[in-house]
């Protein structure tokens, strides 16, 4: 009988098999990655869309568009009823979130809890910046709320300080000056000491008519600092002042910017060196567990996306901005009047209205 012969792979063989499966695996893994994180942009873009196509649908309605922090609640209720909401919460009638704005919209009750009123959203998370602790109100996106250095009054001391409605969008609506009966929603602010100054409503026909058009004026960003979408502890709601950076993000100066980059001013602190208030300049997400204990550094966009930040004009379109982007471009893009803004360029001795002001070629 002639004996069986039984082949099998040698172990040179077997070894060269590995090495050509690890080899295609090798390759094929950053596509798949690429795939997953263009479906990922994909659905941060969508989410963007569909809150401009809401605060559109808002501006329809009521004739204004919201500040990034608003008074809501009942007139003459008591203080306890009277809550500061930001853009988002004003947004929700018209993004089927019904439920929540109808407790909103009746101020917080007594014996209430946190979760009657605050919860996560998933349209307002950007799938490429996840969230650690399920269940709490992040926040990957902030509303235009135009030029940082109106922030605070000069110095820091709390007397009055004029916003000007030319540098952005989305302002202060819980002044106590031009209406008394929102003086219980919230700690003062240095906009609400007394001063001659109007509140702010900004709508889309001041930017049709007067400003720099809907197509040139950014509306919503994403923001990796942001951190809740309202004042979800009770800290926050007693005693934190509002902020613009809480829900909005802000341009700053480009020469201020300039010069601490050449390091006339430099400060390597990312929550505070001039140097990082511009676009993906610091990017600590998940780093607080109130909004109080945000700095204005925080309110400058970033994101996880690769070298760029998805943006939302008010006319709708939803582009990616790289963050190598001008500063004074940067800028522009943020005012809504380019002739009366503040804004001047990187040296210092040209306004904005004197300024080119920029194409799509320029973004």
């Amino acid at each position: 009988m002639r004996p069986i012969r039984k082949y099998a792979f040698t172990l040179v063989e077997l070894l060269v098999v590995i090495a050509i499966i690890g080899t295609l695996v090798a390759l094929l893994l950053p596509a798949v990655q690429a795939a997953r994180e263009a479906a990922r942009n994909n659905t941060c873009k969508n989410n963007l869309t569909q809150f401009v196509k809401a605060l559109a649908s808002r501006e329809s309605s009521v004739g204004d568009l919201p500040g990034y922090i608003n008074k809501i609640g009942i007139n003459g209720a008591p203080a306890a009823q009277q809550q500061r909401a930001s853009w988002v919460v004003m947004t929700f009638p018209y993004m089927e979130a019904n439920a929540l704005w109808d407790r909103w919209s009746l101020g917080f009750q007594d014996g209430s809890v946190v979760s009657d009123y605050f919860a996560e959203l998933e349209i307002l998370n950007c799938p490429s910046d996840p969230q650690v602790t399920p269940g709490i109100p992040s926040l990957s996106y902030c509303a235009n709320a135009g030029f940082a250095q109106n922030e605070s009054a000069p110095g820091g001391h709390h007397h009055h300080y004029q916003e000007n409605p030319a540098n952005g969008v989305f302002f202060d609506r819980t002044r106590v000056i031009s209406n008394p009966l929102k003086s219980s929603a919230g700690p003062a602010d240095c906009r609400d000491m007394p001063g001659p100054d109007p509140e702010i409503v900004m709508t889309i026909a001041y930017l049709q008519a007067k400003g720099d058009g809907t197509t040139h004026t950014m509306m919503l960003s994403e923001n990796m600092n942001a951190v809740h979408w309202g004042y979800s502890t009770e800290a926050d709601r007693n005693s934190t002042p509002d902020k613009k950076y809480h829900f909005g993000f802000m341009w700053e100066q480009p020469k201020l910017v300039v010069d601490a980059l050449q390091g006339a001013s430099a400060n390597a602190d990312p929550k505070t060196g001039l140097q990082f208030r511009r676009i993906n300049g610091q990017r600590e997400s998940d780093s607080y567990d109130s909004v109080g204990e945000m700095l204005i550094n925080d309110g400058f966009p970033s994101s996880n996306h690769n070298g760029l930040v998805n943006v939302a004009f008010v006319g709708g379109q939803v582009v990616g901005i790289v963050d190598q982007i001008d500063l004074v471009v940067y800028a522009q893009l943020m005012t809504s009047n380019h002739k009366k803004s503040d804004l001047v360029n990187a040296a210092g001795t040209i306004s904005d209205r004197d300024l080119t002001q920029p194409s799509d070629n320029d973004y």
